[in-house]
């Protein structure tokens, strides 16, 4: 071996040049050597100037079909790669490096022919050397894209419970190591033989096997860190021994399988679901007393990975609930925060920190201050809750009984709200396992808004022929305090009057009229909506129409006799009557007959009366005809007198009003 360590250049050489015929003897002492000093085998290996030709060497070896050569090929491999370099070396071989004519299954093909071998130190090299492979993101990577990845996963999966100690813990170790990768996990959730390779999994870290145990925990947890592998491993009806299985382990005496059981109860304590599994589990409570012994564990990994599982426990309410009742945990944790003759790392005192923060009660916040932003909205903050990492503080705003906001600012804007309204505010901080105490009532009324249309607008009284009164009620929605409503005919502001009035008369409008009025209230903040429109009417005339003249003739042919009777159905009181006789008023007196005379003879004279009331109302009936006889005239003196109506009342004739 003395005189190997001076002829090892040339061996190396001798694979670089694929000498096949010395490649027996160089493979043989090359074995020995590594098996004795494989650092410094390496050490040569990459000192060497044909470093990457050598190696590729070696993997060109894997071609031959004699077995010997092919395991020994394989060993070598599997150690060199270990190192960074060499196992670049190897993963940059180029596919076909061989001669025109020669088999060339790739260097994955070959360790998966051989992890069939019935030779199981065979199987342990040939998984050892994918496991050192895999160790690296590069190896996993090209492992992951070899054709051979489909065979090689169960296969895998069948020998990580193998009787055969070491060949089972590489197969696990193999797997662990591809979980490390999303690529990897979604290799192992859609190949065809998933739930198989999963029970596996299940199987070893149940088994006897140590290591095929714990490189299974890892695995697992990895797995439960995804929701659909998770589903998968939660849906198993193993899982009941899997918990039970990784129960044990936390309480093994070596750091390796602690470290690992206690890294896949907190992935599976980080979803809801697989927290439910871990609380309901009947070693529950073994399990928790375990976590806290192991924070002050030896092994710096344990201790840390225990402290990350308690608090993965109370990432849910339930946990946070169920570890302030148990007999030990808050205790514990409190006195290593006080430093209580255990001095924790500063990565490990703040996983701790970050626990006891969950598990202590929130403080009752101040009431939130408030100011009106508007009508309807209102700005509130409220003080903070000093937090550390992991513990994250949100906080909800309650308007009465309703939570308005629930985040992690400490303030917000309340929209929607009505004006000029009464409302009171509570504020308090939650975290993952904790609801604080409601601050006290914080009070504020909104500011004025516009008002509301008013409520049972109407037509108010008897109808008069040149005024409508209207009334109303307060609007429902006042918004303010109000100062005043403001009324509208026919869309034109008319008037105005105060809070107090509740009534209205629209005057100087034309008798038989029907026109739209609304009314709308104001406050502070300005003129509010207006009243949904109503139709009102002014007294129409043609309601009241007097019967139309009698017309005869008596006496003369050139006289017609004209009366005529009160309306039956009078407008008002009757101040006077007018005739009217071919368009001119001959008439104007309180008697209800007339007789002209001297008419133009056989002429057509039309006749109309007027009722005046009182109030200056002219209604004129419906017209009466009648011819005159053959003599005479009108005399001038009638028509002179009966031409305009007589002014002894003092009224001023108003328009005519005529009905056909």
């Amino acid at each position: 071996m003395e005189n190997f360590d001076e002829i090892i250049d040339e061996y190396f050489e001798y694979l670089a040049d694929r000498d096949v015929y010395r490649a027996p003897t160089v493979l043989s002492w090359l074995t020995d050597y590594i098996d004795t000093k494989s650092e410094n085998a390496i050490y040569k290996l990459l000192q060497h100037s044909l470093a990457s030709e050598a190696v590729a060497g070696l993997v060109d070896l894997l071609e031959f079909d004699d077995k010997r050569l092919t395991e020994s090929v394989v060993h070598i491999l599997g150690t060199i790669v270990e190192h960074p370099r060499c196992r670049q070396y190897v993963l940059e071989v180029p596919r076909n490096t061989a001669t025109a004519g020669q088999r060339n299954p790739t260097l994955f093909t070959a360790l998966v022919n051989m992890l069939m071998s019935e030779d199981k130190n065979v199987v342990m090299n040939a998984a050892g050397t994918i496991a050192n492979i895999a160790e690296s993101s590069d190896g996993r990577l090209w492992i992951l894209q070899q054709a051979a990845f489909d065979d090689a996963l169960p296969i895998l999966g069948v020998l990580t419970v193998d009787p055969h100690q070491w060949a089972a813990s590489n197969s696990a170790l193999v797997l662990a190591r591809l979980t490390l990768s999303q690529e990897g996990i979604v290799k192992v959730l859609t190949h065809e033989r998933s739930s198989y390779v999963l029970i596996n999994l299940s199987a070893a870290l149940c088994g006897p096997n140590p290591g095929s145990s714990m490189n299974a925990a890892f695995a697992i947890g990895r797995l439960l860190e995804r929701e659909d592998a998770r589903s998968k491993l939660l849906a198993m009806k193993s899982f009941k021994n899997t918990m039970t299985a990784l129960t044990k382990m936390l309480y093994n005496k070596e750091a390796g399988p602690r470290k690992n059981a206690c890294f896949a109860f907190s992935c599976l304590a980080n979803s809801k679901e697989g927290h439910a599994r871990l609380l309901g589990n009947v070693n529950s409570e073994l399990i928790l007393d375990q976590l806290v012994r192991l924070i002050t564990d030896p092994d710096d990994e344990t201790a840390w990975f225990a402290a990350v599982t308690l608090r993965s426990v109370c990432s849910q309410k339930e946990g946070v609930f169920r570890l302030r009742d148990h007999k030990s945990v808050f205790g514990v944790l409190k006195k290593l925060v006080k430093g209580g003759g255990v001095k924790l790392k500063p990565d490990l005192l703040t996983e701790v920190k970050m626990t006891m923060d969950i598990l202590g009660k929130l403080p009752k916040l101040p009431a939130p201050i408030l100011s009106s932003v508007d009508s309807f909205s209102v700005d509130a903050r409220w003080d903070s809750v000093i937090a550390t990492p992991g513990n994250r503080v949100m906080y909800q705003l309650f308007q009465g009984c309703t939570c308005v906001y629930e985040g992690v600012k400490t303030s917000c804007t309340v929209k929607n709200l009505r004006p000029f309204t009464s409302y009171v505010f509570r504020v308090r901080a939650t975290n993952t396992g904790d609801q604080g105490p409601y601050s006290g009532p914080a009070l504020i009324t909104t500011n004025e808004g516009v008002p509301g249309p008013p409520a049972e607008v109407h037509n108010e009284g008897k109808p008069q022929h040149n005024s409508i009164k209207i009334s109303w009620s307060p609007p429902p929605n006042p918004n303010g305090t109000l100062t005043g409503y403001v009324i509208y005919c026919d869309g034109k502001r008319v008037g105005v009057v105060g809070a107090d009035r509740e009534s209205y008369t629209v005057k100087d409008l034309p008798h038989s009229t029907s026109i739209p009025i609304q009314v709308a209230p104001t406050t502070a903040a300005g003129e509010g909506e207006k009243s949904v429109p109503i139709m009102c009417s002014t007294l129409n005339l043609s309601d009241y129409p007097p019967k139309k003249p009698i017309l005869s003739t008596s006496g003369g042919a050139n006289e017609i006799n004209v009366s005529w009777i009160d309306p039956p159905k009078q407008l008002g009181p009757i101040d006077h009557y007018e005739l009217v006789m071919n368009g001119q008023v001959i008439y104007s007196g309180k008697e209800q007959g007339f007789r002209v005379s001297n008419l133009e003879p056989l002429t057509n004279y039309t006749f109309n009366v007027r009722v005046v009331t009182a109030d200056n109302y002219v209604i004129e009936s419906e017209p009466a005809k009648k011819k005159a006889g053959s003599k005479g005239k009108v005399r001038s003196s009638t028509t002179s007198n009966m031409s305009r109506r007589p002014g002894s009342n003092g009224l001023t004739p108003r328009p005519l009003t005529t009905f056909y």
